[in-house]
């Protein structure tokens, strides 16, 4: 008898960490050792030239819109790996790239990005662009998260995402 040849699901990492904690150097090294495709909601605020002037927090939903339906083009391309490079610091914001990965057949893998730095620390990383206080509330809102079933098993996000046009539409 043979032996059954393994083969590796795609991976879908998902990074979650405060602004300042170094998670798009994170996402790059990543990319850098497997390929891949980064996706973030910051990026939604590039220019043509790939600079970021400003954030517009009127237009973080947008940006967040975006970022999914751009996970979504990917995973549904086979891209792998994935890196989701957003803050993902409540379970309901990991829920659809949980969900979209959970139904392709994605490996999904957390990476927390450590929470061990001062925030007067992670307030001097990202350049002083995100009030001291909003990066407080930020971390009030951290939800630990050891597996894909906290997630999907999450009454909140399950009520927060059913039936969401976004949800909808797009088929997660």
């Amino acid at each position: 008898m043979g032996r059954k040849k393994y083969h590796r699901k795609k991976t879908l990492y998902i990074l979650r960490g405060l602004p300042g904690t170094k998670r798009s150097r994170k996402a790059r090294n990543i990319q850098d050792e497997c390929g891949g495709k980064i996706i973030s909601a910051k990026d939604y605020f590039r220019d043509d030239d790939g600079f970021i002037e400003r954030i517009d927090p009127k237009q973080l939903n947008d940006a967040h819109i975006w970022a999914r339906g751009r996970a979504l083009q990917a995973m549904d391309q086979g891209v792998d790996p994935i890196i989701i490079d957003n803050t993902n610091l409540s379970l309901w914001e990991m829920y659809p790239y949980v969900l979209m990965g959970f139904h392709r057949g994605y490996w999904i893998e957390f990476i927390a990005m450590t929470r061990d730095a001062t925030l007067g620390r992670l307030y001097w990383n990202c350049g002083r662009k995100i009030p001291f206080k909003k990066l407080e509330s930020m971390s009030a809102r951290y939800q630990e998260a050891s597996n894909i079933f906290d997630i999907l098993n999450d009454e909140y996000s399950q009520e927060d995402w059913e039936n969401t046009d976004e949800m909808i539409d797009n088929d997660w």
